[in-house]
This record gives C-alpha cells, structure tokens and sequence, in this order.
C-alpha cells in the first residue's frame, strides 16, 4: 500500500499554467479537496475536483460571475462551503490560499474545524493608488497571521519580510515546478516561429513585436491566450495595419494543455517581453508563461526582469534582453544558429525546477 507523505489539504488550481501544484498534491496527499478558480473575463464557472488516495474521483462544475462583486462572492462563499462538507471534526488539514479572499472568516473557520492555513503569496502590485495600497495591506494583514508562507519569488520574500529573504521551515521561497514533456521538433526552414502564451495585458509587448514583424519577413509569432474585446480589436486593427496577418495567428482563445503541446511542435521560441521598470508586477513574481516554455522544450527570449529571469541566464536557457528590435533580432538570431546549446541548457532549467523533487523539498513542513 502507498504512503502518502500528506493527510489532508484543500488547495487552489487553474487551468492555466499552474506549476503542476495540483498534480504533485494529488499524488501524494490522501485526501484532497482542489477549487479551480478561472479568471474572471467571460467566467461563468469553477470548477471543484476532490482526490482520495492518488485518485480523482469527483470532478464538478461550481457557478461563478464575471460581475466582480458575485465572482468573489461565490468563490469564498464555495470555498467555505467545501471545507466545511469535505473536512470532519476529526481531519487535522491544510488549506493553501493564493488571495485575501480565501482567509476572510478564517478564525471561525479554525474554530470549528481543525485546521492550519498557508499562503502563498504569487504577486505584488507596487503603486500609490488607494485601491492597490488597501489591497497589498489587506495581502500583508493576512501574511502575517499565517502558520506558513510561501512566496513564488525572493523579491515578494523580501517585500513581505522588510527587505530580507527569509528561509525556514514554514516561511521560503517556492517557484513554480516544471514537468518537462518529451517534445522533439526541427527548427523552421522558413518562417522562425515565436510562440506567446498567457493572458494577454497591453503590457506585454506584443506592440512591440508586432512593429518588428512589420520588417521582418523571416519572422511570424502565434498568440494563444485571451484578452478583452476592446484589446483584442487594437490588436487586430495594428496587425492589418502593419500589413502583417500572414506573420500572426490570434484566435483569442486558451488550448487545452495537450492542444498546447500539439501546437507547439510548429513553435521555435517562446517570447515574453515586458516592461521593465520596478512599477510592473512583473518584476516581483515567477511569470507561469516563462516556465510553460519550458516545458514545452522552447527557448525563452524574455525581458530583463522578473524573478526567473536569472535563472533562464544561469542555465542558458534562452536569452534576456531589453525591449529593442536589435536586441530582439539578435536574440533570435542566437538561438536560431545555437539551438543545440539552448536545448542543453532548457535541459539544466528544467532538471533544476522539476516538480517532484523542488516540491518535496520546498514542502516538508506539511509532511505527516
């Protein structure tokens, strides 16, 4: 009989990239409750998956809203719902949150149930706003009440522990996991194909490469991700504009994870460009989009920030640049007459950050 290494846990998953959180629990975890939180733009479900013994055995669509005040509504309102319904009195488990919203009514809930919460903490939005300030001190409020905290960065470590990265049992730095997929492909002999994906902001660069592409033939990118309506028509109006609806696919939609990897054997590099300033939350976190090229074997060209960005220089797993068209055609140039060192390097990248064995370190403290 297998040995699970934790009891019992309630945590967050998406559908996006997601670091393969759920499948390490799942694997390793008695009893596990997973909510599936989507993104808010054009939502009208969750979804609630409860594991036992390494197995999924209930999988169910959950309501939810675009409306903001009924998509966070409905989603504490579930999440309570499910701890409450899944969890006895005699369950000694774990709920894992990614947001404030999931610790609103948490001493009731520790009060009724015998329980421990973690955060993990996957963001910070710099700012002087009054809506982002009341939100990071919201963020900051719940951090320090926690029995354990993560942090997908060592910059949001050092944000939430006064400028020091702190490592101990209950409170570290955990990035996302990779699972690489065995994908073989060739280099394009015509067109060198760039690959983004993730939810798209107009922060992102594809202004940018779409500029590029303008005067550059040899060179076509494919968007896979959603955006707005509003976004979505600039971003159709730049590329006929340009002339350049030959050089990009934008289907404004997701693909299933093995959609994705199907797709990606026509793909030659993943792009992620964005600003670069300490005003973009970008710089603070672990963008899920960079470790998803990863895994789908595809040399990263990224801008020079984020947390992971020195990782993908350590290991020579792509090239980190400045948003300039020089400095983007001579990373592609690059990768495209090295390809051979890159893939060893993705290689290294993905041996470093591969699930099963970061996870199992970085989450000793809830072992049994």
């Amino acid at each position: 009989m297998k040995r699970f290494n934790y009891k019992s846990i309630f945590i967050y998953s998406s559908l996006q990239f997601s670091g393969h959180v759920e499948e390490f629990f799942s694997e390793n975890t008695e009893k596990l409750i997973v909510f599936v939180v989507m993104p808010r733009l054009k939502n009208k479900y969750n979804l609630l998956r409860v594991y036992s013994k390494g197995k999924l055995r209930k999988e169910k669509r959950i309501k939810s809203s675009s409306n903001i005040f009924l998509y966070y509504f409905l989603w504490w309102w579930h999440q309570n719902y499910f701890i409450l319904k899944y969890f006895s009195k005699k369950d000694n488990f774990i709920i894992f949150g990614c947001h404030p919203v999931c610790f609103f009514g948490m001493s009731l809930i520790k009060f009724i149930k015998k329980c421990r919460y973690a955060y993990w903490v996957g963001d910070y939005f710099p700012g002087n706003s009054n809506i982002i300030s009341l939100f990071e001190r919201l963020k900051r409020y719940y951090h320090d009440k926690m029995n354990y905290a993560f942090y997908l960065s060592d910059n949001i470590n050092k944000v939430f522990n006064k400028g020091e990265i702190v490592d101990n049992h209950n409170k570290k730095t955990v990035m996302w996991g990779i699972k690489p997929k065995k994908i073989v492909k060739k280099l394009s002999n015509k067109q060198f194909h760039m690959l983004f994906i993730g939810l798209i902001k107009d922060s992102q660069g594809l202004e940018f490469i779409f500029s590029f592409l303008r005067g550059h033939k040899n060179y076509k990118i494919s968007i896979i991700g959603l955006c707005d309506d509003t976004l979505y028509l600039k971003y159709k109006n730049m590329i006929k504009v340009f002339k350049i609806e030959n050089q990009v696919y934008f289907p404004n939609k997701f693909l299933s994870n093995d959609d994705l990897a199907k797709f990606s054997l026509n793909c030659d590099i993943g792009i992620a460009l964005y600003n670069i300033d300490k005003s973009n939350p970008t710089y603070y976190t672990d963008p899920g989009k960079v470790k998803a090229y990863a895994e789908l074997n595809l040399p990263v060209i990224m801008s020079s920030t984020s947390a992971i960005s020195p990782f993908i220089k350590r290991f020579k797993a792509g090239e980190v640049i400045s948003k300039k068209e020089e400095s983007l055609q001579n990373a592609l140039i690059k990768i495209k007459k090295n390809h051979q060192l890159y893939k060893r390097g993705l290689k290294k990248f993905n041996d470093y950050f591969y699930y099963k064995k970061y996870y199992n370190e970085k989450f000793n403290c809830f072992k049994i």
